[in-house]
């Protein structure tokens, strides 16, 4: 798979047309077709405003290796464990809790859920 198509495919999963895609960095619908149909290279300036807006894994634009976007949740997470004071233990559970797929977070929270049903009981006897 070439550059182009590769761009072609980012544009896709954005859920973007030319013109949108283009506008977020500065580009006109041509200069984005002709980058997609590879009549136009694409330069080392786009390339870098291209990962640094849509978070687009480099490797996989230039190369087609690798997963097609950076994973941005532990930047977020870092912003979230700022704004709300957590300490690194908290952030690091957050972190963790994220990274196991969504059936297992279900079960964790699952589990989580009785537990403190089970602690009220407790109490109240």
């Amino acid at each position: 798979m070439s550059i182009g198509i590769r761009l072609k495919s980012i544009r896709k999963a954005l859920a973007l047309n030319q013109t949108d895609f283009g506008a977020r960095i500065s580009l006109s619908q041509t200069t984005i077709g002709q980058y997609e149909k590879e009549t136009r290279p694409l330069t080392e300036r786009v390339i870098s405003q291209l990962v640094s807006e849509f978070h687009i894994n480099e490797e996989y634009l230039r190369h087609g290796t690798g997963d097609m976007f950076i994973d941005q949740t532990p930047k977020l997470v870092r912003q979230l464990a700022d704004e709300l004071s957590l300490s690194d233990r908290e952030h690091h559970l957050l972190l963790t809790f994220l990274s196991f797929p969504p059936e297992t977070r279900a079960q964790v929270l699952d589990f989580a859920q009785e537990f403190v049903a089970k602690l009220h009981q407790i109490e109240i006897k």
